[in-house]
C-alpha cells in the first residue's frame, strides 16, 4: 500500500513514535509518503511552546533551527534521508496541497498530529484515513481527553478511527485500555499514549493492507465532546494522580 502520514510544523516535529511508526509501516513492505502544513518557522515556535511549555521549548526551538540533538532528528529529516516524498504546505485545504497529495496517490492517510483535514483532502485515499485518539472512544472525544477521564475517574486509553466528518466521531477500528501506575504524571501518561498509538496504528494499518476493514460505528450519545481543560482543573488532575486517589491507578 501506498501511505501518506499526515502531520504539521515539520521543522520541530521529533516524537520519536512517529518515527518509529513510519519505520514499521516501511518494514511492512510499504510505500510511505509524509505530508505536512504550516511551515513557518514562527508557527513552529509557537506550536512548541504550546504543547510542551517553556521548560521542554528549547530543544524544539533547537530543531526549528535546524540544530537536533543527535538521534532526535524530525520526521521530515527522517524520510528526506531514506529518499522518501515530503510534501510541506500552508495548509491542508489548499488547493496545491490537494494537488501534491493526488500526485502521490495514497492508499491510506495515517494522521499523526495534524490540523483539522478538510474534505478535499478526505476524498484522496483509495481506501480510508485514519487518525489515533488519546482517549477511548466513544465516550471521550474532543480535547484533553486524558485529563478529562483522571478528573471523572475514568480509564484512559487509546482509540484508532476512521476520520469522518465531526470531531473524532468516525467508526472505531481499535481501542485499548492503558495502565496507570502509581507515580504516573500527565507527561508519562502522554508517553505511552505515544507508544500505544504508534503501535496501534502499524497493527490496524497491517490489518487494512490484509482486506479486514471492520470497524465499529459510533453511538455518539454513548459520550460527549469534550474541550480544552482549565489550567485550576489540570492541577487537580495532576494532584489525583500524585496522590494516588485517581480510581485506576493500578497497585501491581
Amino acid at each position: 500500500m501506498r501511505i501518506a502520514l499526515v502531520g504539521r510544523y515539520p521543522r520541530v516535529d521529533v516524537p520519536s513514535w512517529k518515527r518509529e511508526l513510519a519505520a514499521r509501516i516501511a518494514a511492512g513492505g510499504h510505500e510511505v509518503g509524509v505530508l505536512y502544513s504550516r511551515a513557518p518557522l514562527a508557527d513552529h515556535v509557537r506550536a512548541g511552546l504550546r504543547e510542551f511549555g517553556p521548560s521542554a521549548l528549547g530543544r524544539y526551538v533547537a530543531a526549528a533551527g535546524g540544530h537536533s540533538e543527535r538521534g532526535a532528528g524530525t520526521l521530515a529529516e527522517w524520510a528526506r534521508e531514506r529518499d522518501l516524498r515530503v510534501m510541506l504546505h500552508r495548509r491542508l485545504g489548499d488547493a496545491d496541497t490537494v494537488s501534491a497529495l493526488r500526485d502521490f496517490g495514497p492508499d491510506l492517510l495515517v494522521l499523526t498530529g495534524a490540523d483539522i483535514v478538510p474534505e478535499t483532502i478526505l476524498a484522496v485515499p483509495r481506501v480510508a484515513a485514519i487518525n489515533p485518539h488519546y482517549g477511548l472512544l466513544p465516550g471521550y472525544r474532543g480535547m484533553n481527553v486524558t485529563e478529562w477521564s483522571i478528573y471523572n475517574d475514568d480509564p484512559v486509553g487509546v482509540s484508532i478511527h476512521h476520520v469522518a466528518r465531526g470531531i473524532d466521531t468516525g467508526a472505531i477500528l481499535a481501542t485499548e485500555r492503558l495502565p496507570v501506575a502509581r507515580g504516573d504524571g500527565l507527561e508519562r501518561l502522554r508517553e505511552k499514549h505515544q507508544s500505544a498509538a504508534g503501535r496501534l496504528l502499524a497493527e490496524t494499518v497491517e490489518r487494512i493492507a490484509a482486506g479486514d476493514r471492520a470497524a465499529t460505528p459510533q453511538a455518539l450519545d454513548e459520550g460527549r465532546q469534550y474541550y480544552r481543560m482549565h489550567p485550576r482543573l489540570r492541577t487537580t488532575v495532576e494532584r489525583k494522580l500524585a496522590t494516588g486517589t485517581y480510581r485506576w491507578i493500578d497497585e501491581a
